[in-house]
């Protein structure tokens, strides 16, 4: 069963000033020197990037798009899952130059982030992003055009007797500020399939 989410009934976590949240699309702005990453590498941590989300427990597939043009380097926006300060998740398209970009996956667990990514053209200003849920095990996904979407991401967070905050973030680890549109915020009943164990 496919349900449209409204952005109306999100609820924040680090509110930015500027804004617009209707039924249908929310438009955010980021922050500069606003992120979310842990520890690793950089020996920094930032959790402190808008983030706009919706509690749920059930297995569920979601799907949104976000249209957006970067202007300095890390800018970002994505979907996020987040538990605690030390165990959520985010998959966001993050700005290089005018060449590359990245689409970046990111798993923090134990106080400590990991990421992987892929580079795309700077010259894309889109991406439809999905986050299948089955048993606190999520598959993640991306999409350029909403029809076929690509595998970014297996992993598992452990909940921590927390219910899962998931939804839409912004960041500027530096000093930068862009908006970012977010639509077609979709729950459907969880598309990913239960794995059948090996084909004879």
């Amino acid at each position: 069963m496919e349900q449209r989410i409204s952005f109306l009934e999100c609820r924040w976590l680090n509110e930015p000033e500027l804004k617009l949240v209707k039924d249908k699309s929310a438009v955010i702005c980021s922050e500069p020197h606003t992120g979310l990453w842990n520890q690793t590498y950089y020996n920094e941590t930032h959790n402190n990037a808008p983030v706009l989300y919706f509690e749920n427990e059930e297995d569920m597939t979601l799907t949104v798009r976000v249209d957006f043009k970067h202007k300095k380097l890390y800018d970002q926006c994505g979907m996020v899952v987040y538990i605690t300060p030390d165990c959520w998740f985010k998959l966001c398209v993050e700005y290089i130059d005018d060449v590359a970009s990245k689409v970046t996956t990111v798993v923090t667990q134990n106080g400590f982030s990991d990421q992987s990514s892929m580079n795309i053209s700077s010259q894309i200003h889109f991406m439809y992003f999905r986050i299948h849920h089955r048993n606190f095990t999520f598959l993640a996904q991306n999409s350029f055009n909403g029809i076929h979407f690509k595998d970014m991401r297996l992993f598992h967070l452990d909940p921590l007797g927390q219910r899962l905050k998931i939804g839409v973030y912004v960041a500027s680890p530096y000093q930068s500020s862009f908006d970012a549109k977010f639509t077609d915020l979709i729950k459907e009943d969880c598309l990913w399939q239960p794995y059948q164990g090996e084909k004879q």
